[in-house]
């Protein structure tokens, strides 16, 4: 990491922090601190930042609850869900990012609770850029309003800090992906790297 400082003759002008790639930091974990894998990532809980760098929402309005202030992704309340909140209102071509940082290589399960009124569509995870679910499909749950836990096994990850990436593929019956409350990563087997 590098931190470059832009200076006048009397003031600092501009402030810089970069990482290795040499790109500027442009969004800042949720809590300060990135999401612990193994561990429970809320889906409401995405990087702090602007539209297109933490999250790409396909319209302006936040059409759900107002949890995080400002914002174009759909945050619904629901008491079903873990922090009592989730996102919803999900389409294709969206995305959200998340700062994780892994603990342990090796394989792990994720545990999804999602909703859906008739079959919904499919999303993804990426770390750094690359797919590491392949397509992850939500169920027909008996409607909106009634989570399901689906479990996607065998993902591989590798230790270290990464941005994560859930991003929406294509919708289902239902006109839309599904409603999604946390992904929670479950380390599998014995340590390996």
């Amino acid at each position: 990491m590098r931190i470059l400082i832009y200076t006048s003759a009397f003031a600092v002008c501009h402030l810089a922090l970069s990482v290795a790639s040499g790109e500027p930091l442009k969004n800042k974990p949720f809590h300060d601190k990135p999401h612990s894998i193994p561990g429970k990532v809320e889906a409401e809980h995405y990087d702090r930042g602007a539209a297109e760098l933490a999250y790409h929402d396909k319209d302006e309005k936040n059409h759900g609850a107002n949890y995080r202030g400002e914002t174009q992704v759909d945050i619904e309340k629901r008491p079903d869900a873990s922090n009592g909140h989730g996102v919803g209102w999900t389409h294709k071509g969206e995305w959200i990012v998340y700062s994780v940082k892994v603990k342990q290589s090796g394989n792990y399960t994720i545990e999804i609770p999602v909703a859906s009124d008739k079959k919904g569509g499919t999303f993804h995870l990426e770390f750094n850029g690359q797919d590491v679910t392949g397509p992850i499909s939500v169920p027909d749950t008996g409607g909106w309003d009634k989570l399901q836990r689906i479990n996607k096994k065998d993902v591989r990850l590798r230790q270290g800090l990464f941005q994560m990436k859930m991003v929406m593929d294509s919708e289902g019956a239902s006109g839309s992906i599904g409603d999604i409350d946390y992904l929670r990563f479950v380390k599998v087997g014995s340590d390996d790297s």
